[in-house]
C-alpha cells in the first residue's frame, strides 16, 4: 500500500510539474474568424490614464475580454507561425496574453482579490492554465518558457502586468508588432520613471527589486554583457529633463551621483508593492 502511494504521489507531482511548465496538451478548437486584437483593445478602454484598472467596469462588461481570450486556444506563434511570421508579431501576441490572463483572473476574484499574493505561494501565476494553440499554459510558463527562453529582450520584464503597482503599468493600448520597439521602450521608460521602482537620494540608488530578480537577463543586454552594471539599463530609460515630471531623477542626476560609470552609487532593492491597481476606492475589508 505505501509503495501505491509513493506511486501516486510521483506520479501526482510530476503531472503538477507539467502544469506549472505548461507542457500539458489543450485541444484546438476550429477558429470562426481570423485572429486579431480587437476585442482585446475594447476590454483595455478600462485602463486609466495613470495605469489603473477599473476591475468593476471591466467585469460587467468582460464579454469581449474573455473572447479574445477564447480565440488563443486556436491560434499561437507556436501552431500557426504562418499568423505570426516575424518576431514582433510573435512576441505582441505573447504579451498581450499575458496581460490579458492577468486581467482575467483579478477579474474573475474581484473584488475579494486584494493582492495578487493573496493566493497562496504565489499561485495566482502557477495555479491555472489555460488552453494556448494547442498548449495549457500558466502565466508562469509564459514568462519563464516562452517569452524569458524564446526573446532574448529584458524590456519585456518591464511591460508584463502582474496587477501590482510596484511593477508594469498598463497603457491602455496592446502591444502592436509594427510599433513594437517604440512601445517596449516606452514601458521602460513608464516603469524607471515611477518612482516606486527607481529612486535616487545621493549617493543611493532605490531599485525595484525586479533588477535584483531578474539581473543576469539586464545584464546580458548590455554591451559588456555580465560584466556591466544594471544602473546602465536604468540610464537609459530615465529623462534627459524633468519638464513632463517635476522633481523626477534624470540621467545627468544620475552621472553626478554616480560618475561616468554608474560604479560609485551603492544599489538598494526596494521591496515590491503589490497593492492592486485598483481604480476603484474600495472600503476595508471587515
Amino acid at each position: 500500500m505505501t509503495a501505491v502511494l509513493l506511486v501516486v504521489a510521483a506520479l501526482a507531482g510530476a503531472g503538477g510539474a507539467l502544469h506549472v511548465q505548461g507542457l500539458l496538451p489543450a485541444g484546438v478548437p476550429s477558429p470562426s474568424t481570423p485572429f486579431d486584437y480587437h476585442d482585446y483593445a475594447k476590454a483595455l478602454r478600462h485602463v486609466r490614464a495613470n495605469g489603473d484598472v477599473d476591475f468593476a467596469s471591466m467585469g460587467r462588461e468582460r464579454k469581449t475580454l474573455d473572447a479574445f481570450i477564447d480565440s488563443l486556444a486556436s491560434f499561437s506563434p507556436h501552431n500557426r507561425p504562418d499568423v505570426f511570421p516575424t518576431p514582433e508579431d510573435a512576441l505582441a501576441y505573447w504579451l498581450n496574453t499575458y496581460n490579458a490572463l492577468v486581467l482575467q483572473q483579478v477579474v474573475d476574484g474581484y473584488p475579494y482579490l486584494e493582492t495578487v499574493q493573496q493566493p497562496w505561494l504565489g499561485r495566482f501565476f502557477w495555479g491555472r492554465s489555460w488552453p494556448v494553440g494547442g498548449e495549457r499554459l500558466t502565466l508562469w510558463a509564459l514568462e519563464h518558457r516562452v517569452l524569458r527562453r524564446e526573446f532574448a529582450d529584458p524590456r519585456i520584464h518591464l511591460a508584463l502586468f502582474q496587477a501590482a503597482r510596484g511593477g508594469a503599468r498598463l497603457d491602455g493600448s496592446h502591444f502592436q508588432p509594427e510599433f513594437l520597439d517604440s512601445q517596449l521602450n516606452e514601458a521602460g521608460r513608464r516603469f524607471v520613471g515611477d518612482r516606486r521602482n527607481v529612486r535616487l537620494e545621493r549617493d543611493t540608488v532605490y531599485l525595484a527589486s525586479l533588477f535584483e530578480e531578474r539581473r543576469e537577463d539586464f545584464l546580458a543586454a548590455l554591451p559588456e554583457g555580465r560584466g556591466g552594471n544594471v544602473l546602465q539599463f536604468v540610464w537609459a530609460f530615465l529623462p534627459d529633463t524633468c519638464e513632463e515630471r517635476p522633481g523626477c531623477d534624470t540621467r545627468s542626476d544620475l552621472d553626478r551621483a554616480c560618475g561616468p560609470r554608474l560604479d560609485k552609487c551603492r544599489i538598494a532593492f526596494m521591496a515590491r508593492d503589490w497593492t492592486l491597481p485598483d481604480a476603484a476606492a474600495r472600503a476595508a475589508r471587515p
